[in-house]
């Protein structure tokens, strides 16, 4: 017959093990009551903290993302994984210094986490530290060559160094092994026309909108590359359907005023117009082209 005490610990192990099963699941609300549980049997167990932080990261729960990582520091000082968790919401908020070190510690505590070089990586990508970027995901693919997420990350730091043809082979290489890697697609179709391959661009923008037609970035490359290969109203139909997903995209708005600038729909181009006049903190592409646009109109230039 198990002690109280064992039964306590059972069901501990349950609902830790449940918590993670429904985080997977992307159930995030379950995952919160699990975590809660086990902290309401053992309010000291930093496996709990730090999951529980993970999700109130995951849901953009700042002060309660920190409140728990931190006590999972706390209770376990070498705790390398709340370390790089706690540096993912530094970096989130703003605090890009305090995350540098504390990824950089959890690093120094355990090298062989694949996590914890793809962490730092996306912060020194986001930094412009496109080196470093690849150098982590370098050692994050060694450590898990088949998690293809960390080959294309890669690729894009390596794009970043506009050393193309190599990301061009790394995002073919993963797309052979996974022809639905929607990333893998978006970022090869972008690499192809950053290279001026711009048939091919659009043959595998063709691929990655069966997958997600709604994704923002992929929607953009597509007006672009219609917008290149002289296809107007193509490109005019790709940055209407992005700006009815992102209505306050300036950038968005920009380019699709300037394609109905190009079919010299002035009617449509009135109202993009009208749109991006009203912007309260219009960004530098809406000052350059608003005249542009005032002009096109015949209509005088505000000073």
């Amino acid at each position: 017959m198990m002690t109280t005490d064992a039964l306590r610990q059972n069901q501990i192990q349950q609902q830790l093990r449940a918590g993670v099963d429904a985080h997977v699941r992307g159930n995030l609300l379950a995952a919160e009551n699990a975590y809660k549980t086990v902290l309401s049997l053992d309010d000291i167990n930093a496996t709990a903290h730090n999951n529980l932080g993970f999700v109130y990261g995951q849901q953009a729960k700042w002060p309660l993302a920190l409140e728990h990582l931190h006590k999972a520091i706390e209770i376990s000082p070498d705790y390398a994984t709340a370390m790089s968790n706690l540096g993912q919401i530094y970096f989130s908020t703003g605090e890009q210094e305090k995350a540098l070190t504390l990824l950089e510690q959890a690093i120094a505590l355990d090298a062989n986490d694949p996590q914890h070089w793809h962490n730092l990586a996306r912060i020194d990508l986001l930094r412009g530290n496109f080196q470093r970027a690849e150098y982590g995901w370098w050692r994050a693919c060694n450590l898990r060559a088949d998690f293809l997420d960390y080959q294309v990350n890669m690729a894009i730091a390596i794009a970043a160094q506009h050393r193309f043809a190599e990301a061009e082979k790394i995002y073919q290489g993963v797309v052979a092994q996974q022809p639905q890697h929607f990333n893998a697609l978006l970022q090869l179709g972008i690499c192809w026309l950053l290279m001026k391959n711009y048939g091919n661009a659009q043959q595998i923008f063709q691929r990655a909108l069966q997958l997600d037609p709604q994704d923002p970035s992929l929607l953009r490359h597509c007006g672009l590359v219609e917008l290149t290969l002289g296809n107007k109203v193509s490109a005019a139909h790709f940055f209407q359907s992005l700006l009815d997903l992102t209505p306050e995209d300036q950038d968005a708005r920009v380019d699709y005023a300037l394609v109905l600038l190009e079919l010299d729909d002035k009617l449509a181009l009135a109202e993009q117009r009208d749109y991006l006049q009203a912007v309260a903190l219009p960004g530098e592409r809406v000052l350059r082209y608003l005249p542009v646009i005032d002009r096109a109109l015949g209509e005088p230039e505000l000073h």
